[in-house]
């Protein structure tokens, strides 16, 4: 492997950091002389993480690695294993937004500045944690109708960012199933139609936002079928 910051270890903030990249983006060689990404702003969302630096065209640089650890992978640990999440080829950005991340979880990014095949050490060092789980939705509740039916009725959630409803279902004390999606967030209302006399059916609502962030489960509603 070439040489470069994911495998050259370096004591940042008093922690050792070390990654290997499993991208196909450009490995660096490690340049002290390039100028660091000292000055980041980092906003936190459910799923996803914005930053925002200054810029750095002025003194040459012609893009930024962003490295990061997994989700809450520093906790407990001396060492934090970082992956280059990205590479920013364009000296006038000065955003990024990293998607796709765990609800309530920490996460450790560092930054570095590269020019041609050379990058700086790693600059600051944010820590950060995404935000929680929105609350459960309230006021759910089901009755069997027929001898195949159960129907399922709820309180829209209060937040408005969420776009569906996710409906799961176990039978006799098994594992949770996915069974169906509720498209709007004013649909307040399931059928299950596959039902047999004897089972026990537990039901469980997860609402789910826009940015794919979710709820905490709904205690579940548990029918003995007839």
């Amino acid at each position: 492997m070439k040489k470069s910051t994911l495998t050259a270890l370096m004591v940042i903030s008093g922690v050792w950091f070390s990654g290997c990249n499993p991208n196909t983006m450009m490995n660096h060689t490690l340049d002290p002389k390039l100028p660091k990404v000292v000055d980041v702003k980092a906003i936190a969302g459910s799923t996803a993480i914005g930053f925002e630096w200054k810029p750095l065209y002025t003194k040459g640089v012609e893009g930024i690695n962003i490295y990061r650890t997994q989700a809450n992978s520093y906790a407990n640990s001396s060492t934090k294993q970082l992956t280059k999440v990205a590479t920013l080829l364009n000296p006038f950005a000065t955003h990024y937004v990293d998607k796709g991340l765990e609800q309530n979880s920490h996460y450790t990014y560092t930054f570095t500045t590269i020019k041609g095949s050379y990058e700086s050490p790693h600059g600051k060092v944010v820590e950060i944690k995404t935000l929680p789980p929105m609350p459960p939705v309230s006021f759910f509740q089901g009755a069997q109708k027929s001898a195949h039916t159960i129907k399922l009725i709820w309180r829209p959630h209060p937040d408005k960012r969420v776009k569906m409803y996710k409906i799961e279902k176990r039978i006799n004390a098994k594992e949770w199933k996915w069974v169906e999606s509720i498209e709007n967030r004013m649909m307040v209302e399931y059928i299950d139609n596959y039902v047999t006399a004897g089972n026990q059916y537990q039901y469980r609502i997860i609402a789910v936002g826009f940015d794919d962030s979710f709820s905490e489960p709904t205690p579940p509603v548990t029918i003995l079928a007839r």
